[in-house]
């Protein structure tokens, strides 16, 4: 998506947004500290706040709010009460294809159950999948994943993730957010843009909490394939065909040679497809399987790391978290 928006917006206080940028990303997360205007921001978007916003040449500023398209999950979006989870999914006129975009998210067993009968990660995936079911031409996600334990975080995480066809815009304090789910940036302070770039480029140093996510097939007996690639994987009792996968680049050590007598179960050749400045570390994006690993930059510079480059990846089969069917 091209997403262009400029915004001027007062709230009381004092406090201005006055935000120009223009992004050219399938997925742009929107960062900065609170207070900075980043909901602010989405509201424009999403046309609750005046501003010119234009999506791949559509000026949707020129739309009312009804017919600009738009799935919106706030922070703390309720469901409503009245309805079961299938009749908050089928609420709205462009609602379609419910069983569907439950399934994907893995609540179709939820469907017929009432919303004060869910869990907190069952509540925001039935949020997020009210949203796909209205066939939104952008999806809008603030905070979506406040409040949930780290497991259950990583599992929306992978499922969103794996819903790329879907133009996102993400307001998210997380750098594991950011980085899972969005290929640009923009970071926001004081009601104005002061930088956009590649997400890593935006991190400061030390955020490492990066998530991986993968789709794999299980082969045998604790073995996946991702790509071309076999795998050594604690599974849970009973999985079988396609499983989903978090590997966090922090835990992806490479190599210019392959290691003898080592404890790690994966050890595989590799290519780097592109290098990324992370806060001062350096992120390396590796093909097939696509894969990224943060490493320092003194390391970087000692594999002498760069497009094109051939490594060996070593991973351990504990640091491979696996979040259930595919």
């Amino acid at each position: 998506m091209i997403l262009e928006v400029d915004a001027d917006v007062g709230r009381r206080g004092g406090f201005r947004l006055r935000a120009s940028l223009r992004a050219d990303a399938g997925r742009l997360a929107i960062v900065g500290p609170s207070g900075s205007g980043k909901t602010t921001l989405l509201d424009v978007i999403a046309g609750i706040e005046r501003g010119r916003v234009v999506l791949d040449g559509l000026d949707l500023s020129r739309l009312p709010l009804h017919r600009r398209s738009i799935g919106y999950v706030m922070q703390d979006a309720p469901l409503f009460p009245h309805l079961t989870v299938r009749g908050n999914l089928a609420y709205g006129p462009r609602a379609e294809g419910v069983e569907d975009v439950a399934a994907r998210l893995g609540i179709a067993h939820l469907l017929d159950r009432m919303p004060r009968n869910l869990s907190g990660g069952e509540r925001r995936r039935a949020v997020l999948a009210r949203a796909l079911a209205s066939r939104p031409r952008l999806l809008l996600l603030d905070e979506p994943f406040a409040g949930l334990d780290e497991a259950a975080r990583r599992d929306a995480m992978a499922l969103l993730h794996g819903l790329g066809d879907i133009p996102t815009v993400l307001v998210s304090h997380s750098p594991a957010e950011v980085l899972g789910l969005a290929e640009r940036a923009v970071r926001l302070e004081r009601g104005e843009v002061v930088a956009e770039g590649p997400s890593a480029s935006l991190l400061r140093a030390g955020e490492t909490g990066i998530d991986n996510f993968l789709v794999a097939r299980i082969v045998g007996a604790s073995r996946v394939r991702a790509g071309s690639v076999e795998l050594s994987v604690r599974l849970p009792e009973g999985a079988s065909g396609a499983v989903r996968l978090a590997v966090y680049a922090h835990d992806l050590i490479l190599a210019r040679e392959a290691p003898r007598a080592i404890s790690a179960r994966n050890v595989f050749p590799a290519v780097v497809r592109d290098l990324t400045d992370a806060g001062g570390d350096v992120l390396a994006t590796l093909l097939d399987p696509p894969l990224r690993a943060l490493v320092t930059a003194d390391a970087a510079r000692d594999l002498a790391l760069a497009p094109g480059a051939r490594v060996i990846a070593i991973l351990k089969s504990t640091s491979i978290a696996c979040l259930g069917g595919a």
